[in-house]
């Protein structure tokens, strides 16, 4: 299995997004950016505005952290696995894309040690008037990474993949 790891992380600070510049790693090209969410009503329609690396952002305001990901090896990439942080100062809010049969995406609980589709913690609850630990669904706001994994990457193939943030 080809493991791409990339610790890319849009970090807030001082309430000022920060992007990074294109990385190429193993054969492909990634992108990150970072685009607040405007979301308007108009003739009863919602949409959605993105202003891309925005100066500033606020408690409540929605992020869409995006990571292209270009083929530039020149044949198909096997096993290709992309993790991303949530940025610091932010929990993950919104739909992860793409969740498809192709790409599989994981979440991680502790860091991006370990990566599940559906992550579980341990609880403390009391059982018999004694305390154990038991296991859990963990909640989308514990959440540290995400990662997504295909198991081809066709060549000059290029893959938008996003997430939602809420500045917390």
């Amino acid at each position: 299995m080809k493991l791409v790891r990339l610790l890319l992380s849009v970090a807030l600070v001082g309430g000022v997004a920060l992007a990074q510049q294109p990385i190429i790693k193993n054969g492909v090209r990634f992108v990150m950016a970072q685009d607040l969410v405007k979301a308007s009503v108009q003739g009863g329609v919602r949409t959605e505005d993105f202003i891309q690396s925005p100066r500033a952002v606020q408690t409540g305001d929605i992020l869409r952290e995006e990571i292209t990901v270009q083929n530039v090896k020149g044949r198909a990439i096997s096993e290709l696995t992309v993790g991303i942080p949530i940025p610091r100062e932010t929990v993950l809010s919104g739909s992860v894309t793409p969740d498809s049969a192709r790409w599989k995406v994981a979440y991680s609980v502790d860091g991006g040690r370990t990566y599940s589709p559906k992550p579980m913690q341990e609880v403390k609850a009391m059982e018999n008037s004694k305390p154990v630990l038991r296991q859990q669904l963990a909640p989308p706001e514990s959440y540290t990474n995400v990662r997504w994994t295909v198991a081809n990457l066709a060549k000059d193939e290029t893959l938008k993949l996003s997430f939602r943030v809420r500045v917390k």
